[in-house]
């Protein structure tokens, strides 16, 4: 592998040689020995219970392949492929692409067979609180908490107990966790006392600590861990599901759930009481038939997913050990404190008209990386555009009564969030100037813009700035999953190539 012009193909073909030799060796017989067992279906509930026993069995094979499979796809990540003859450059490629589909595979399974019995109750009885957000009325991961419920997990066998919205869990008169001081610099203390506001962090875990203590104070639950999950995620899950009727005789699939459930539901009804049944018969209607196990398992699965991908479906558990196992997962909705070699940058957003106009709104950011600065620094510019599409004649339940803002307008607080070690240069809306704040997040510099947009109009947030020292990686932008399909967690591709 020394010759100079062929030494790297060389290098690559003993390279993926030696790999293929170690999967059939240490990867495969550990899939082999457990592959009448694990399928989707080990993971799924039958009769509103998981059968535990026989994730514990195949949990060291699960492991096994895991390990084996992770340690291939890192001898293959150092091949470029593309710097290969080009009778080696489509199989290389091919074999890396299949390595990391079966190592993410492998690794998701020793995951699950790893944290679910403990989490399912296999030792002590365990209580979740289930969130419901609202992207109608938006907030930083995704909407307003606007129906919650507790779950019980009892040896692998699922409950749904109490059920309630933010009015049944009312605003506390002092903070129930005190706030950093990063978190002062950016927000009200509404975020610790109040349920609505608990998300306007974009980091979930600092959620899920906050209204695990609000259940503790306000129902007397201590709660294992918080799990948030949104109406366009529940739609996904739906495709695998089926259809399930409401105690209202609505019937709710995958094509109307979203509609249904973030802007129907308040035309039809005008009583917060009404509108709060519905959302809460939809939870507790597709809880039981993902509980008793009648749908397509492979699909619901794929649904929960596609779900966690767009920060959709998010865990967090009140155990360190659980939680340092979930962190570095797609459901953790971690907000990354330092990325390393990886700029991070954010744009969210938040509802200030306490309203469900955000049904209407539409947005997308373009986050490129301009140039590679001395120190391995990037500069970064993002291009947010954000449109109302809402008409006239809206009732109060969707305007508000414009006690807070002008019926039918929107008004929106935007995060915006520099990479660890970096600042802003420039903030711009609509072209005009704005003063850049001097705010920090988990260590990352944030500026605020507030924005009204009336029906129909259309606005833009543009921004500027350079990275942390060192960041020449691939960045990853972020923001808050909206109504429609929101790709999150996207690369920016470096300058630093």
């Amino acid at each position: 592998s020394k010759v100079p012009y062929f030494g790297r193909n060389v290098g690559a073909v003993q390279t993926v040689s030696s790999v293929m030799d170690d999967v059939a060796t240490k990867a495969l017989p550990p899939i082999v020995n457990v592959s009448g067992k694990v399928n989707v279906n080990a993971f799924s509930p039958r009769d509103g219970k998981i059968d535990l026993s026989t994730i514990n069995e195949i949990a060291p094979s699960l492991n096994a392949a895991s390990r084996a499979l992770t340690s291939a796809q890192k001898q293959l990540r150092h091949i470029d492929a593309g710097s290969l003859l080009l009778p080696l450059r489509g199989p290389v490629s091919t074999i890396q692409y299949k390595i990391e589909s079966a190592r993410s595979a492998a690794s998701a399974g020793d995951l699950a067979a790893r944290l679910m019995p403990t989490m399912l109750g296999q030792n002590e009885t365990r209580r979740y609180l289930l969130l419901i957000q609202n992207n109608a009325e938006t907030r930083a991961t995704g909407g307003i908490s606007g129906s919650f419920a507790l779950i019980t997990a009892k040896r692998g066998k699922l409950t749904m107990g109490r059920q309630g919205s933010n009015l049944d869990l009312k605003p506390f008169a002092k903070p129930v966790v005190q706030m950093t001081n990063d978190e002062k610099s950016v927000f009200t203390d509404q975020l610790v006392r109040d349920l609505r506001d608990s998300n306007v962090t974009p980091h979930f875990p600092r959620t899920g600590e906050i209204t695990a203590a609000m259940a503790r104070k306000s129902l007397g639950v201590t709660v294992d861990g918080v799990i948030s999950v949104d109406p366009i995620a529940l739609s996904q899950i739906l495709g695998g599901t089926g259809p399930v009727t409401l105690a209202d005789k609505t019937v709710l699939d995958q094509t109307n759930a979203v509609e249904m459930l973030l802007n129907t539901v308040y035309l039809r009804y005008q009583d917060n009481e009404k509108q709060d049944a519905v959302l809460e018969s939809a939870a507790r209607s597709i809880f039981d038939v993902i509980k008793a196990g009648t749908g397509q398992s492979r699909t619901i699965i794929s649904g929960m997913v596609l779900a966690a991908n767009e920060n959709r479906l998010m865990l967090w558990s009140s155990h360190p050990d659980e939680q340092r196992e979930i962190a570095p997962t797609g459901l953790s909705g971690v907000f990354s404190e330092d990325g390393g070699a990886k700029p991070h940058v954010g744009v969210y957003f938040g509802d200030g008209s306490s309203t469900k106009m955000e049904y209407y709104l539409d947005y997308s950011t373009l986050a490129r990386s301009t140039r590679c600065l001395v120190g391995g620094a990037q500069a970064i510019s993002t291009n947010t555009q954000l449109v109302s599409n809402a008409p006239t004649g809206l009732p109060l339940s969707v305007t508000g009564d414009g006690s807070f803002w002008p019926r039918g307008e929107m008004r929106i607080y935007a995060w915006l969030y520099a990479p660890h070690g970096g600042r802003f240069l420039s903030v711009r809306v609509d072209g005009v100037p704005q003063v850049i704040t001097s705010a920090r997040l988990r260590g990352r510099a944030e500026t605020t813009v507030v924005l009204t947009i009336k029906p129909g109009e259309a606005h833009s947030i543009t921004t500027t700035m350079i990275s942390g020292r060192d960041q020449r990686d691939d960045g990853v932008f972020s923001t808050t999953p909206g109504v429609r399909p929101t790709l999150n967690d996207v690369p920016i591709p470096s300058a630093c190539s």
